[in-house]
């Protein structure tokens, strides 16, 4: 079943999907400050903690950890709400490229192994300012997209192109007016 609120979906582009990520990147690097500064701390006074110390690629325990952490924000929020603190400052959500909300595995998948081949050489991340319906890599691999939430498109119907009755400043709930007062066809 379509979501009849991305029918007609406007999809974010490079730059407002930049921002998004930075603000997303400059919160989760915050709250991840306070847990790298007392572990930093015990470092120095202990040298050979087991996790601090490198056990994959240059990669320790605490580091891994960190990192699950990040990923958990952005899975977690995008699961739940469709969209993350940047997306939502943005006025951006993710839904399917039929509409709909993505299912766990869909995003758990797009926010790990397709971050990660999107950020090689960040040539999936570039193909959103290139691609005609703005997706990346990793939206193309989980068949996403990234849409605004609060955008109305106005469609211009066959009866109102030979009049001058266009309004461009009406307000959704004035729309819903017109359409409710309106006698139905039968």
């Amino acid at each position: 079943m379509q979501n009849q609120d991305n029918i007609n979906s406007v999809n974010g582009g490079f730059f407002v999907r930049l921002a998004a990520y930075l603000i997303d990147i400059l919160l989760v690097g915050t709250a991840l400050i306070f847990l790298r500064m007392p572990m930093w701390i015990f470092s120095l006074f202990q040298a050979n903690n087991p996790f601090t110390t490198p056990i994959l690629f240059q990669f320790s325990v605490w580091d891994i950890f960190l990192y699950l952490l990040g990923v958990t924000y952005f899975v977690l929020m995008t699961h739940f709400t469709g969209r993350t603190i940047g997306k939502r400052l943005m006025n951006l959500k993710v839904v399917t490229t039929a509409g709909e909300k993505p299912t766990f595995f869909n995003i758990l998948y797009r926010e790990t192994i397709g971050r990660y081949l999107s950020g090689l050489m960040c040539l999936g991340y570039i193909l959103i300012a290139v691609d005609n319906e703005k997706r990346g890599l990793h939206d193309i691999l989980c068949n996403t997209k990234v849409v605004y939430s609060n955008v109305v498109i106005l469609i211009e119907n066959e009866s109102s192109k030979n009049t001058n009755d266009f309004i461009p400043n009406i307000s959704i709930e004035e729309i819903n007016k017109e359409e409710n007062s309106l006698p139905s066809e039968e």
